[in-house]
């Protein structure tokens, strides 16, 4: 009598899943723990060689700032207040004297007084030419200024008030600003050119009716009236006079530009010119600072802890050891081509710390820019680009770190390959063990069956105590 099987394990009772999951771990289980630590000690690595190869980039990039370093100077003044001086790293060291005795300003004219801003004042067009006067003669003469053209402002029906003018002025941005000025008995229109001399105005009317809007210098036949005249800055470099059309000078000293901000007074303002050693300083820190973000990440990374008694994920690693030593024989590596009192990173204030980082004496590596700035800036720049060649190479889609990581990646994927085969074999081998388990659990489920049969058909049976007949 065969019985049917729902449930594996019914028919004998015992947990036939739970036995088939333990037989599929003892067979699988070693392999799949094996797999995993392999996994996840890959994973480490290679994150580690993220955080390495970030670093190393880093140092690269500081290297190649090294190698690009120029010969700069910078400008520097005793009293900011009066003039203030900068460099575009051109200008030759020089020390300068600079006396201010007028500083430029802009000219400013002025209409009569309106009503109101609204108040209508014609129509018609004004033209603006920028230029000079000469005053002393009648009416004066004014000479237009070449580099600039004349600029003209049509007023109708759409902004013939004071305002519309103003606004006008404003909207054409050709170098003159216009205010309306409430003077307390009524509203005037109020003109400011450009700073100096060659910036003053002459404002003429065609065929219009606004007359009151025009000038032609202060003997002129002028409508408006100047309320500040236009100046030059007058100024002496080492005794030498200079007049400027502006307070922004730039031609006085070749790649310096000196702001006039006051007048002095007493002793004149020095500007000095000298070497940028404040870049060379900060060039190199970084190049330290880069370098100590990846010691720091080598031991991390790369060393036994004897505390904890662990072993960082990549210690002993070839690839990490060739660029400590990389980068420690580039310290103390031989300059080639540099002076010879600078023949190696630690003649400039560099020195290497037991914990492996470096270190950088600011007040030797400044010294030695007083000495010979050139000599620094040339051992600075052989050795950025040395050493920044080498590392470069290391760093790109051929470098080292990338060939290391790529074979991490390929390890991690051969193992994504047997975790799948070894899933396929645990399912072939799950389907088996319920197959076999199964056909035992229906064999015991019959036998059941068959032993509870024959017990009833036996228990059936008359006995022998019923079946013998009485006095026999």
């Amino acid at each position: 009598m065969s019985g049917i099987i729902s449930s594996p394990g019914v028919g004998s009772g015992l947990n036939v899943k739970s036995i088939v999951s333990q037989l599929l771990q003892a067979d699988f289980g070693p392999q799949q723990t094996l797999l995993t630590n392999q996994q996840n000690g890959l994973n480490a690595q290679l994150s580690a060689f993220g955080a390495i190869n970030s670093d190393v980039s880093s140092v690269n990039s500081t290297l190649q700032a090294l190698g690009s370093l120029t010969q700069s100077y910078n400008a520097s003044s005793s009293n900011n207040a009066v003039v203030t001086a900068t460099s575009d790293g051109t200008a030759t060291p020089g020390s300068y004297n600079v006396s201010v005795t007028a500083l430029a300003q802009a000219q400013s004219l002025a209409s009569s007084t309106f009503s109101s801003a609204t108040a209508s004042i014609g129509t018609g067009t004004l033209t603006f030419q920028f230029g000079s006067y000469n005053n002393a003669t009648t009416p004066p003469t004014f000479t237009a200024n070449s580099a600039t053209s004349p600029t003209s402002i049509t007023i109708d029906s759409s902004n013939n008030t004071l305002q519309g003018l103003a606004d006008a002025i404003n909207q054409a941005n050709f170098g003159v600003s216009a205010t309306i000025i409430n003077n307390g008995s009524g509203y005037q229109l109020s003109l400011t050119s450009s700073a100096g001399t060659d910036h003053q105005l002459n404002i003429t009317d065609s065929g219009s009716s606004l007359g009151a809007f025009t000038y032609s210098g202060t003997n002129g036949a002028s409508t408006l009236s100047q309320t500040v005249a236009a100046q030059n800055a007058q100024l002496s470099l080492n005794g030498v006079a200079i007049s400027s059309q502006s307070n922004t000078v730039t031609n006085a000293v070749t790649g310096v530009t000196l702001n006039l901000l006051g007048l002095t007074s007493g002793s004149p303002v020095a500007v000095t010119v000298g070497p940028n050693t404040g870049a060379v300083t900060q060039a190199v820190q970084s190049f330290v600072n880069a370098y100590n973000s990846f010691a720091k990440d080598v031991t991390k990374y790369a060393s036994y802890d004897s505390k904890t008694k662990t072993a960082g994920v990549l210690l002993g690693d070839p690839t990490v050891r060739n660029l400590v030593n990389l980068f420690q024989n580039g310290v103390v590596q031989r300059i080639s081509g540099a002076p010879a009192q600078y023949q190696n990173l630690m003649a400039l204030g560099i020195t290497a710390n037991t914990n492996g980082t470096l270190s950088l004496d600011t007040s030797k590596l400044s010294a030695a820019m007083t000495s010979d700035y050139s000599g620094v800036v040339t051992a600075l720049q052989t050795i950025g680009t040395q050493l920044g060649s080498t590392v470069g190479s290391m760093v790109g889609p051929n470098g080292i770190i990338t060939a290391r990581t790529n074979s991490i990646n390929q390890q991690l994927t051969n193992i994504q390959k047997q975790f799948s085969d070894l899933s396929t074999r645990m399912q072939q081998e799950q389907t088996t063990l319920m197959q076999q388990y199964t056909a035992m659990d229906t064999l015991v489920a019959n036998l059941k069956n068959t032993s509870s049969y024959l017990t009833s058909q036996l228990g059936s049976l008359p006995s022998a105590s019923s079946s013998t007949t009485p006095g026999g």
